[in-house]
């Protein structure tokens, strides 16, 4: 490859073989975007969103043209089946609480009155499976930096296909038998999604070429997109639940025998176990190592550095308030997020009874899915536009669901005492799910990949999630001993605590290329971090605690640095739709993994 770059401010380009200093997606005539003026900087952010949005909506229509479905096939290659770990782990975690409600109405002896089953072992399959999360996410955490992105997700597909098949099979000799090893199983099948979380969130944040223009411009698309699987796979589970309740039952309003129940359970593990298979094959045999690839040489340069705990001894001392960030906001972002689907039976019956079906339950949690999934894919599209960006995205979303829920708190006589009141709350509690989406469930899985080198994004992200996963285990057994009432009072807390972390110990990456990031890392590890100068500490993308107590902006002179050459995209030829197809999938030809 020929190498001939200018190495003043304005490098000229002259071929794809050549590497950039100062890529136009970042530097507007040699000036950090973030440098610009204000006034400047607007109209230069909002130009480059308008000429990117319209370049990619020409290359959809000019792909739509020549084949209309190869928009969907490049869609489904490049992000469905990036997210298809979320998507499954989705699909079982979800259908915990909406199988317990068809336990509640078919084995009432066991799942109710606790008379023919231990209480403490059915109150168990509500959070052994969280438990089992926590676990993986920590393990292969910390295995994904060491043997790589791809051994990472082989192993979760392999456990999360034995631990479906258990929850398929799951039996005993007496009914209380049969729950314990329901539990157990649960807590198999939460070690693989444990380890699909920091798999697939380093993965999806390494899948453009670090410093390319895709990865400065949609690598947060790129990772909320494959995250918005994790909504689908709700959608899938209720839509499973519902066709198997009306095959094996006759009808979905009721009674519901031992056969049928444990029939519909059955057959909607036994759906996703084939598609975990399928999974866990792709992974071992058909899916390109993109990501092991790249992660060779920040491998090599952490050997150098004296190995895996060295590195993460340097993770610990110059990143600890960045874990901080991510591992507290993640916490409270699922104190909310599983806290609301924890107390969503209660909320379904104040609207609609206490006596409600099983369907009618499904139903209503179906439009809560739904709604939930406009959120997802707003974050997802709006995530990588640098005056709005992660930060700001997670702190809203924080602020808006404290607010939604304190005034059910405040007023929920008013809301609960009337059909008006009634239906207030009911926009309330939807209109919290849009925000959670829209908000802090797409960030924290973002940036606990983003802000961390490669070389630790996998512990990092792992360690994060685990705190998180401790805030959904926490309102899961809490919310067994308070009254409905006080859970909003209790949930409303975490989204104000979660703003306030985010604001600041969450730093914002929106636009920092990632290429900047392992030249920071790479002089750390030298025991030289002071010499870097780079965008990387631009106060930009630094947090509040970094810039007002650390002073790391301090380092940002940009003429003192001597940044990396950074690749440019690969470029299409021959024909416009060749050429459209390739912007359409943002250069990445057929790397698209699991």
């Amino acid at each position: 490859m020929s190498l001939s770059v200018q190495t003043s401010d304005h490098a000229v380009l002259t071929s794809c073989d050549q590497l950039q200093i100062r890529p136009s997606e970042s530097y507007a005539e040699g000036v950090y975007w973030a440098d610009l003026p204000a006034a400047e900087r607007t109209r230069w952010m909002l130009q480059q969103q308008w000429e990117e949005e319209s370049k990619e909506a020409a290359a959809v229509w000019t792909v739509f043209k020549q084949d209309p479905l190869e928009p969907f096939v490049i869609f489904w290659k490049r992000y469905v089946i990036s997210g298809l770990g979320i998507f499954t782990a989705g699909y079982v975690l979800f259908s915990i609480s909406n199988i317990h409600i068809l336990f509640d109405q078919a084995y009432g002896p066991c799942w109710q009155t606790f008379t023919q089953c231990s209480e403490v072992w059915t109150q168990t399959t509500d959070y052994f499976q969280v438990v089992g999360i926590i676990l993986g996410q920590l393990t292969v955490g910390f295995l994904g930096d060491w043997l790589g992105r791809r051994w990472g997700m082989i192993q979760d597909a392999v456990v999360m296909l034995m631990g479906t098949i258990m929850l398929a099979a799951a039996t005993g000799t007496t009914t209380n038998g049969w729950v314990i090893m329901y539990a157990v199983s649960q807590l198999v099948f939460g070690f693989g999604v444990g380890g699909e979380y920091p798999m697939t969130g380093a993965q999806a944040a390494e899948k453009e070429v670090p410093g390319s223009k895709a990865d400065v411009l949609h690598r947060g698309r790129n990772v909320a997109l494959a995250f918005t699987m994790q909504g689908w796979g709700q959608l899938a589970n209720l839509g499973v639940l519902m066709v198997g309740l009306l095959a094996f039952n006759s009808k979905g309003s009721g009674p519901y025998s031992h056969g049928a129940a444990g029939a519909t359970y059955r057959f909607s593990f036994v759906c996703i176990a084939i598609l975990i298979a399928w999974m866990a094959y792709y992974r071992t045999w058909r899916m390109q190592p993109v990501a092991g690839s790249k992660m060779k040489p920040v491998k090599q340069a952490g050997k150098e550095a004296g190995g895996e705990a060295a590195s993460f001894k340097l993770l610990v001392t110059h990143f600890w308030h960045r874990l901080i960030g991510t591992s507290v906001s993640w916490y409270c972002n699922d104190f909310l997020f599983y806290g609301n689907a924890t107390f969503r039976n209660s909320f379904i019956s104040i609207l609609v009874g206490p006596n409600t079906s099983v369907m009618t339950n499904w139903l209503w949690n179906l439009l809560n899915v739904g709604v939930a999934l406009v959120g997802y894919h707003a974050a997802a599209f709006s995530i990588d536009w640098k005056w709005w960006g992660r930060k700001r995205m997670q702190a809203a979303g924080f602020l808006a669901c404290f607010v939604l829920f304190l005034v059910p708190a405040c007023l929920w006589d008013s809301l609960t005492g009337s059909k008006t009141g009634g239906k207030v709350f009911q926009f309330i509690y939807f209109f919290s799910s849009f925000w959670n989406q829209f908000g802090p469930n797409c960030t924290t899985f973002l940036v606990a990949a983003e802000v961390y080198p490669s070389g630790v994004r996998s512990r990092a992200h792992g360690i994060s999630a685990a705190v998180g996963k401790l805030g959904a285990l926490t309102p899961t057994i809490l919310f067994n001993y308070i009254s409905d009432r006080t859970k909003f009072w209790v949930v409303c807390w975490a989204g104000l605590i979660g703003c306030v972390v985010t604001l600041v110990f969450v730093p914002d990456a929106t636009g920092l290329s990632m290429l900047e990031q392992e030249q920071q890392w790479d002089l750390i590890q030298q025991g030289r971090a002071e010499d870097y100068h780079g965008v990387a500490v631009h106060p930009r993308h630094l947090s509040l605690f970094e810039k007002a107590v650390l002073k790391r902006h301090h380092q940002y002179r940009l003429q003192a640095d001597v940044p990396m050459a950074t690749p440019c995209d690969s470029v299409c030829t021959n024909t416009d739709v060749q050429q459209a197809s390739c912007t359409l999938q943002d250069q990445t030809g057929n790397s698209s993994t699991v």
